[in-house]
């Protein structure tokens, strides 16, 4: 986790990080935060598809996501999750702590961002640091930064529209 609090620190990015008993799930989340301020809570999904490419899918917990018409959209034939080992491998974390800060394990860029637009809707949004234990929350607009500053490519997708 160091690496990832020293990279905010480098980019010059604000962020407060809450510790909390451990969630596997965006229903043990909203259990958990119901006594913090607001945040815009958010679900993240690793997917892949035929073609071997992998994408990270990070959206407001509530967003529908239809994976066989984003698959459309984004040209990625029969998207479906990741396997656990390429979650490890890639993000360098474990399910239940699938976050777009896992994106600074992914070296050679290989994952593709898609940002659900209604994040932008938000001040702050939250993350797991890298561990289910913790969320870390950051504005949207530093999250975009991080994001690049990783190297990865990201898409802005309504889901309302598609």
């Amino acid at each position: 986790m160091k690496i990832l609090f020293d990279k905010f620190e480098q980019l010059k990015i604000t962020t407060t990080t809450v510790k909390h008993k451990p969630v596997f799930n965006v229903v043990d989340a909203h259990r958990v935060f119901e006594r913090y301020p607001a945040f815009g809570q958010c679900k993240n999904l690793f997917l892949k598809d035929d073609k071997k490419q992998l994408w990270l899918l990070v959206a407001i917990f509530d967003t529908q996501i239809q994976l066989k018409k984003l698959a459309k959209k984004i040209a990625a034939p029969e998207l479906r999750f990741a396997k656990e080992q390429q979650l490890l491998k890639y993000l360098g974390v474990t399910p239940g702590s699938v976050t777009p800060f896992g994106l600074i394990n992914d070296t050679d860029h290989e994952i593709k961002v898609i940002l659900d637009a209604r994040l932008f809707e938000h001040n702050t949004l939250g993350f797991h640091p890298l561990t289910n234990d913790a969320t870390t929350m950051i504005t949207p607009v530093d999250l975009q930064t991080f994001i690049s500053s990783c190297g990865n490519s990201t898409q802005i997708i309504d889901f309302q529209l598609i």
